[in-house]
């Protein structure tokens, strides 16, 4: 087949140790993220997370808008200039399919040819997304169907994919051997065959745009399918776009044809292969380390307490003072997931009427939310939150 092997291997066939390894160890470390806080804290990290893997996403195709601009966009804050305002509907799309991938059909595989297209479809047919959908050539413009597999000859780089009138034959290949690869075996193993696959999909190149974007929201999506744990708290986007030349080196360099016979079993240089795969892992290694340093109790609790005394002496533009107690109250939320909203005059040692005061401020300011009236609350990572906790997470916006 066109794009074997499917995985960094021995010339006996089997994964290389050193790589299964390293799998291992990204397996294990990626699970302990989740083990010190409450269950609501790690959905609404993961909430925020998205915006920020959007963001990355999108930053390594040259057309990233900021997480700030992200949010506004959320609310229907459009910018009042075009470009910017179609970099804001990408970010959009992007987003909302990345919620569609955790609404698909449990029993279909991202593997799937079908679920591609479905999730090339769901991205392009979204609102304002119009823009994205017309191309320009040496001969004149080209429209694009969502979900559809190109039809026309193309070239990346040096590398000239497939034929269209191949495409389904090779589609269909893809799905039925990486199937089959994860049907078993270990998390590690399965960590290894899903990230080989993250290459030879963007090789295979199924359709006229859109394929480093949808590759990345299939490659999210298998690591929620396998179960590694712990991926949401982590994604391997924003690792790679701080070193995007890398990366995109990495590919075309896993896209050379075997070197001699003791390159791999396939028809593609295992050792172009090997190397991607490494990167990858050390890659995802790297992003679950910073995390897990992030995310340690003690100093994430301390970090909230002083984004609420920056904002208490003015050091926030465009950001107004907190009311006091609010470092109390966030930090309680972040250890406790949810609180009563009745609990809150014991947790900052004051009256009813001056909790009922706090809460209601930061409801309307949106650090913490609630889903009814007088139900539990609970914390919100807004954007500038998340900038000023949690630091390098999102780079400094510019005004």
């Amino acid at each position: 087949m066109y794009f074997t092997p499917i995985a960094p291997m021995t010339l006996d066939g089997v994964i290389e140790q050193d790589i299964l390894e390293k799998a291992e160890l990204v397996c294990i470390e990626s699970a302990k993220l989740i083990g010190n806080y409450d269950t609501i804290i790690i959905k609404e990290l993961t909430k925020m997370l998205r915006i920020v893997n959007c963001y990355y996403s999108n930053r390594i195709e040259s057309e990233g808008t900021h997480p700030l601009n992200i949010e506004k966009a959320m609310k229907k804050e459009y910018s009042p200039e075009s470009k910017a305002k179609e970099l804001q509907n990408l970010a959009i799309a992007y987003i909302n399919t990345q919620t569609y991938l955790g609404n698909l059909n449990k029993d279909m595989s991202p593997f799937d040819t079908e679920y591609l297209k479905k999730i090339h479809q769901h991205f392009y047919s979204g609102e304002g997304m119009e823009h994205f959908l017309t191309m320009k050539d040496g001969t004149g413009t080209i429209d694009m169907i969502p979900g559809d597999l190109r039809k026309r000859n193309v070239k990346v780089g040096n590398h000239i994919p497939i034929s269209p009138d191949k495409l389904e034959t090779m589609m269909s290949s893809f799905q039925d051997l990486y199937k089959n690869a994860t049907k078993f075996g270990t998390k590690a193993s399965k960590l290894v065959y899903i990230l080989a696959s993250h290459h030879r999909l963007v090789w295979i190149h199924p359709f006229l745009d859109g394929n480093g974007r949808v590759s990345r929201l299939v490659l999210d999506a298998l690591m929620h399918y396998t179960n590694i744990e712990g991926y949401g708290l982590w994604n391997i986007s924003r690792g790679l776009a701080r070193n995007n030349a890398r990366y995109k080196d990495l590919l075309a360099h896993a896209d050379e044809k075997k070197t001699n016979d003791y390159d791999g079993r396939g028809i593609l240089s295992n050792k172009g292969l090997e190397h991607f795969v490494n990167y990858m892992l050390d890659t995802a290694i790297d992003q679950i380390k910073y995390m897990k340093h992030q995310l340690q109790l003690s100093t994430l609790s301390q970090r909230v307490e002083n984004y609420v005394k920056e904002s208490q002496i003015g050091s926030y533009y465009g950001i107004k003072p907190l009311p006091k107690h609010s470092e109390k109250l966030l930090k309680e939320l972040l250890i406790k997931g949810e609180i009563k909203r009745g609990e809150v005059k014991n947790i900052i040692g004051t009256k009813n009427r001056i909790a009922s005061s706090l809460i209601k401020e930061l409801l309307e300011r949106e650090y913490i939310k609630s889903d009814t009236p007088r139900g539990n609350i609970r914390l919100i990572f807004g954007t500038h939150f998340a900038m000023k906790i949690f630091p390098e997470l999102i780079p400094a916006f510019n005004q």
